[in-house]
C-alpha cells in the first residue's frame, strides 16, 4: 500500500455580504417576545374593542389571525360568566367547545382571556 497525497485544491470565491439582509424572519418571528409596539397597538385594540356590541365584538374574533377556537373567552349571559372556547357561529348561536349552544342575543358581552 502506498502513501495517498492529496492535491491542495483552490479556495471557492466569496463575495462578501455588506448590506442588511430582509427576510421574512426580520420582518415577522411569531417566536420572539412582544415588543413594546405590539403591547400598544393590543392596548388601542382593547380600547376599541370594549366600546363594540357583542356581535361586533363575535366577527372581531372571527376575523382574528388565531383560530377563533384557539382564544379562551368570558361569555357574561345575565348575572354569570361562563369561561369557554367558541367553536363557531352559526346563524344567531355560538357555539362552543364543550357542544353547547347559547343565542346572541342573551350574551350581554364577551371578554376575551389570556
Amino acid at each position: 500500500m502506498g502513501v495517498m497525497f492529496i492535491k491542495k485544491l483552490p479556495n471557492i470565491y466569496k463575495n462578501p455580504i455588506d448590506k442588511k439582509i430582509r427576510t421574512n424572519k426580520t420582518v415577522f418571528d411569531s417566536l420572539k417576545d412582544e415588543t413594546v409596539l405590539d403591547n400598544l397597538e393590543r392596548n388601542e385594540k382593547s380600547t376599541n374593542y370594549n366600546n363594540l356590541s357583542v356581535r361586533e365584538k363575535i366577527q372581531e374574533l372571527i376575523n382574528q389571525n388565531n383560530y377563533i377556537f384557539n382564544t379562551k373567552v368570558s361569555l357574561v349571559i345575565g348575572n354569570t360568566e361562563k369561561v369557554c372556547k367558541i367553536a363557531g357561529v352559526v346563524n344567531n348561536h355560538i357555539i362552543t367547545m364543550d357542544n353547547e349552544i347559547i343565542k346572541i342575543s342573551e350574551v350581554k358581552d364577551i371578554k376575551i382571556l389570556k
